[in-house]
This record gives C-alpha cells, structure tokens and sequence, in this order.
C-alpha cells in the first residue's frame, strides 16, 4: 500500500510538472503574439507617418513648381520688352541721321536711353531668380520639418476658450497639429496697369523721359494681420461619419451651447444623414468677462472622409443667429352659429329667404378638415326634415357635406 500511494504521489507530481510547462509555453505565445501586435502597430503608424511625409513633400514640391513657373513667366516678359525696346530703337535708327549738334544729341539720348533698357531688364531678372531662390531655400526649411504625430488632445483651446475635443482612442490613431495660414486679400495688378500706361506714353512720344527708379513708388498700404488658425487632422478612424454624428449631436445639446450654422452664421437644421464624406460647421456666441474682454463666436469647422476627418478652430466675425420669422398671414374672422344663423340660405343650397325657418343642432365632437378642426352642424327644415350636414372650422371656413359622394365642398360666406 505504500508502494501504491507513493506511486500516486509520483503521478500527481508528474502532471502537475506538465500542467506547469503547459502555462509556461502558453504565457510565451501569448508573450509573442503580443510582440508580433506590436511590431505590428508600430510598422503601421511609421507607415502612415511617411505617407503624411510624402504627401507634404508632394504639396511643397507643387507649390515651388508653381514658384519656378511664374519666375519663368516674368524672364519671360522682361526678354518680350528687351526685344521690343530693341525692334524699337532699330527701327528709329534706319531712319535719316540729323546732322550737327542736334542729330549728336539725339543719337545720345537713344544710346543712354538703350542702355538704360539693357540695365534695367538684367536688375528684374535678378531680383526674380533671387525671390524664387530665397523662396525654395525657404520651402525646402519647412519641408525638413516633418509634421510629427500629437498627443490626443481631449479638449481644444480656442482664445482661452477650452471646448470638448473628438472623443477619440486607440494606438491606430494619429493626430497632428498644423497652423493654416489665412488666404489674404486679392490685390489689384498694378503690374499690368503700370505697363499700359508705359505702352501709352511711348505712343504719345514721351520716348526721352527716363524711367523712374523703383525706390519712388509709393509704399503699399500695411493690412492688418490676420492670425494663423489651427487644425487637428485625425487618421486612422475606424468610424468617422459616427463619430462626426455623434459629436455633433454633444456639442448642439443644450450644456454644449454649439449650433449647426451655415456660412453666415445662421442657424440651421442638423444634417438628417451624415454621408460617406462632407463637412459640418458647429459655432456658438461665447459671453463677454465682467473686464468686457471675451465675446465673440467659437467655430469648429468638421470635415471627414474615408478614415480621417478634421477640426479647423475659427473666430469669425459676427453673431450666431436664428432665421427671420416668416410673417403670418391673416387669421380669418371666427364664425360662429350666429353667423350661420343670419346666412342666406342660398349659400347653403338651401330654399327659402331666411334662415329662421330652419333649425340647427350642432353635434358633438369635432373633424378635421384641411389640417383645421371642425364643428358639425346638422340643419332641419319644417317637419324636421333632414336640410344637410355643414360645417365650421376654428380658422372661420365653411364646409357642407355632399352626401351622394360623401365629400366635404368649401362654401362661401359672402
């Protein structure tokens, strides 16, 4: 009998042994399939982090194409005027040479005028290639600064405002940060107006008078600057139209205080569906502190598509406002038995003169006819025969039942 116990003993001892490597080897698969997710997320979000890499470097090499084109644009146009200015003065040149002091000081005069010409058009060459290099050297700055993933922020500040940010989680999640630049005002092309009246002058034979330097234009009028606005860019979104929906629905809720607003700040209905992509503008007035500073309106333009959406922060100017209420049209006099009473009883398809000779009952209850509730009259002639069933509405409309149809006719009181 000890044999058999310490042969039990034994065979306890041994699964348990097992049972134990079996949960070692179990916690080192789970250990590396943990790993593997790992190496995994982290391979997707550098991923997605040089696709944001590339498509900046896209955006910057379009923009300086841009740039080039329209250095090239300009070369351009001062090589036309040079080979104009040059057609020009050949043309005054094959004509007959003035002889003595005169014809010597006109020759002059084209000559220094010429070589006015050949200065001025290298000095413009000049001045546009070093405003594209410097404008390149500058994008090629800003395009060493990659834009690198933030935090996810949980609230946004917008003028010491704090507002609730998207609710959102998960490593899978990137956001980043960017300034967007206000676009600034058109302004008018003084270049092309300056040439016609140059053109214009050299018609009008005003050819000796010498340009005039470039330090004596007049400075340009300084524009308020406009600050930069901020942008959060979410990707990597399992679900952004509902979480877009279900944003918008928080923040237009009465604690929130956001409105959907269209453009101009109107208030306007919430979007009954939210498509696969589009765009929604929340806004609300925010009050003025006791030292008068604040006020003002806070604006969260949202975007979205495909798994990304954006949060543009704004301040625009004016009110958050409801629409103008509709002018209501006249109420109709209320009618009454008395004005039954005192019908004619032609318009009611009835003989006789007078409505005396006729007696009504109204009935309980109530219809509703056209969207307004009715009160039904039952009118009996002599004998106390059956005239027909009339009725009036709460918005003083008269109606008579056509039986042989079972239709309701508007009748007309006067």
């Amino acid at each position: 009998m000890k044999q058999d116990k310490a042969d039990k003993i034994i065979q306890k001892a041994e699964l348990k042994a097992k049972k134990a490597a079996q949960q070692v080897e179990a916690a080192g698969k789970k250990a590396e399939a943990a790993r593997k997710k790992q190496e995994a997320q982290a391979q997707k979000k550098a991923a997605k982090a040089a696709a944001a890499a590339t498509k900046k470097a896209a955006a910057k090499t379009k923009k300086a194409e841009a740039v080039a084109k329209k250095a090239q644009a300009a070369a351009q146009k001062a090589e036309e005027k040079k080979a104009k200015a040059l057609a020009k003065a050949a043309s005054k040149s094959s004509g007959p040479a003035k002889e003595g002091e005169g014809g010597e000081a006109e020759g002059k005069k084209k000559k220094g005028k010429k070589k006015l010409l050949l200065i001025l058009i290298p000095v413009l060459a000049a001045a546009v290639g070093v405003g594209a290099f410097f404008f390149l050297k500058g994008g090629g700055e800003e395009e060493a600064e990659e834009l690198e993933p933030i935090q996810i922020p949980l609230e946004y500040v917008l003028n010491e405002v704090h507002i609730t940010a998207l609710p959102v989680s998960g490593e899978e999640v990137l956001v980043y940060q960017e300034e967007v630049q206000p676009e600034p005002p058109a302004e008018p092309e003084k270049e092309e107006e300056k040439d016609k009246e140059q053109d214009a002058s050299e018609e009008n034979g005003e050819e000796g008078q010498a340009e005039e330097p470039a330090g004596t234009e007049e400075p340009a009028a300084e524009t308020e600057e406009v600050p930069p606005k901020t942008l959060y860019r979410y990707e990597g979104l399992k679900n952004p139209v509902g979480l877009i929906a279900g944003y918008t629905a928080v923040m237009t809720c009465e604690d929130a205080g956001f409105s959907v607003v269209d453009e101009t700040l109107l208030r306007i209905d919430p979007p009954e569906e939210f498509a696969a992509q589009g765009s929604v503008q929340l806004a609300r007035n925010e009050p003025k502190g006791e030292d008068g500073t604040g006020g003002g309106v806070s604006s969260l333009l949202l975007s979205w598509e495909g798994t990304s959406c954006s949060v543009l922060l704004d301040t625009p100017e004016g009110r958050v406002h409801d629409p103008k209420p509709e002018a209501s049209a006249p109420s109709a006099p209320r009618r009454g038995l008395s004005d039954l009473e005192a019908i004619h009883p032609s318009k009611l398809g009835l003989p006789g003169e007078s409505m005396e000779a006729y007696e009504m009952i109204p009935q309980e209850g109530s219809v509703r006819i056209a969207g307004s509730i009715c009160v039904r009259v039952n009118i009996y002639g002599e004998g106390n025969q059956f005239a027909g069933s009339y009725f009036l509405s709460t918005d003083g409309k008269l109606y008579k039942l056509d039986e042989s149809v079972n239709k309701v006719v508007e009748l007309e009181w006067e």
